[in-house]
This record gives structure tokens, C-alpha cells and sequence, in this order.
């Protein structure tokens, strides 16, 4: 159980810090895709709203392993 849980913990550090770091890299991302920065900081929303609905669907969907 204990491994269980330390691996969820590092897939949530991993998966903040891919929104996290996204937020600093905003102007370079909006640079090149020739976009502005708010249209850009939608790519951000958009993975934010896949992590949240992906979530929840995958885990209901693989089995459990114990």
C-alpha cells in the first residue's frame, strides 16, 4: 500500500508541475503559435480540463490492482 501511495503522490507533483511550469513558458508558447498570450493560457485550461475529466474516467475504467 505504502508504494501505492507514494507513486499517486508523485503523479500529482508531476501533473502540477506540467501546469505550473506551462504558466512560466506562457509568452514563448504564445510566441510560437502565433497567438496571444490570453489564447495561449487557454492551452493550459485545456489540459487542466483533461486531467480533470480524464481522471476520474480512466480510473473508473482500468481495473484496480492490489
Amino acid at each position: 500500500m505504502a508504494f501505492a501511495q507514494f507513486v499517486l503522490g508523485l503523479g500529482g507533483l508531476f501533473i502540477g508541475t506540467g501546469e505550473f511550469a506551462s504558466m512560466g513558458l506562457l509568452p514563448d508558447m504564445a510566441a510560437s503559435t502565433h497567438v496571444s498570450v490570453p489564447q495561449a493560457g487557454n492551452l493550459i485550461s485545456a489540459y487542466a480540463l483533461g486531467v480533470v475529466l480524464g481522471s476520474p474516467l480512466l480510473a473508473a475504467l482500468l481495473p484496480s490492482h492490489d
